[in-house]
């Protein structure tokens, strides 16, 4: 841009500037409000003027901020995905520890029983039962036997006594048949 042409913009800017406040003064005031009603078109036409005899510099920065603001609505996104990222990888964190734990833990409480029945108490315990059961049913072979002994001896009386009672009835029989 040429040094001659640069007061004149700077001018035109300024006069834009003036129509602008001229505008705002000239508008008609709302009653108890304080404030103005303004012709939207005319105050837009105005503005957009303004901004195309703006500097290259000034246009620059605009240009910049819009960009900064895009940059920084997709950071934003980005930055909403690496959390959701970040949440679902530490639910299936979780859900992997959780399975793990009761893994570990019904493990542990199989080893926890194998433990308890290499205890000593416990072999010491079966070798007790073992032996009550060695025992028992040493007293009940020895019950049946003495059982059996009994039954016999008590047979062989009863048999001692039938024979007796029939020795004693054949006797009465030749007796009587003698008395005939």
């Amino acid at each position: 841009m040429t040094a001659q042409k640069k007061p004149e913009i700077e001018l035109r800017v300024l006069e834009l500037l003036e129509e602008f406040e001229d505008k705002l003064e000239s508008s008609p005031t709302v009653p108890l409000t304080g404030k103005i009603l303004v012709d939207k078109q005319d105050f837009m036409s105005i503005l957009k003027d303004i901004h195309v005899l703006l500097p290259e510099e000034y246009q620059h920065v605009r240009w910049m901020k819009s960009q900064k603001a895009q940059m920084m609505e997709e950071a934003q996104h980005l930055a909403n995905e690496i959390v959701n990222q970040a949440k679902q990888e530490e639910y299936h964190i979780i859900e992997s520890a959780r399975t793990m734990e009761s893994e570990i833990l019904m493990n542990a409480n199989v080893r926890a029983k194998e433990l308890v029945e290499e205890n000593d108490i416990v072999k010491k315990a079966k070798l007790r039962a073992q032996s009550l059961i060695q025992e028992a049913e040493e007293r009940a072979e020895d019950i049946k036997m003495g059982s059996y002994e009994y039954a016999e001896e008590i047979m062989k009386k009863v048999e001692m006594n039938i024979s007796k009672v029939l020795h004693t009835v054949r006797e009465n029989v030749e007796e009587l048949e003698n008395y005939k």
